[in-house]
């Protein structure tokens, strides 16, 4: 990142970059969950493509909201990870339909679990309040971009 500009290298990625794209729209948030935000994102191409004002602020909110809705801690270890109702897996229910994440298909997921013990208990909550945020946060970003295209 140089001059409060994040550079991103479209070159290797496959895909054409279109800010617009979910693919494009995932990637950009990836970045900017790995080297933070930035007022204006270049995409590197062979016509680099620069974003600014509204849309990156957008952008960046979009990953912070995504960083949410990221796996939270099991704390049962091993066998809490091969749980099919481990909290990465049913978060990452919510985020397969990026850039819309899928809250109530991973709520109705989590929703058949009936934890057996008081540790399964605890993750499940935990669970619940991470989907609780990150629908909040999207919730809000979605406001916000009505209200910046003027609807």
């Amino acid at each position: 990142m140089d001059c409060d500009v994040l550079s991103i290298n479209c070159r290797s990625c496959g895909n054409i970059p279109d800010p617009a794209t979910p693919e494009c729209m995932k990637c950009i948030v990836t970045e900017i969950k790995s080297k933070g935000c930035s007022s204006r994102i270049r995409l590197r191409t062979g016509n680099d493509i620069e974003i600014s004002g509204p849309a990156a602020e957008m952008l960046c909110e979009l990953s912070f909201a995504d960083n949410l809705s990221s796996p939270v801690k099991n704390v049962g270890g091993r066998k809490c990870r091969s749980c099919n109702y481990a909290p990465e897996k049913i978060l990452n229910v919510a985020r397969a339909a990026f850039p819309i994440p899928d809250f109530a298909g991973a709520r109705g997921r989590l929703m058949s679990f009936r934890p057996g013990n008081e540790i399964c208990g605890i993750c499940v909550q935990r669970t619940y309040r991470t989907l609780d945020q990150a629908e909040l946060s999207m919730s809000e970003l979605s406001g916000k971009i009505i209200s910046f295209s003027g609807e």
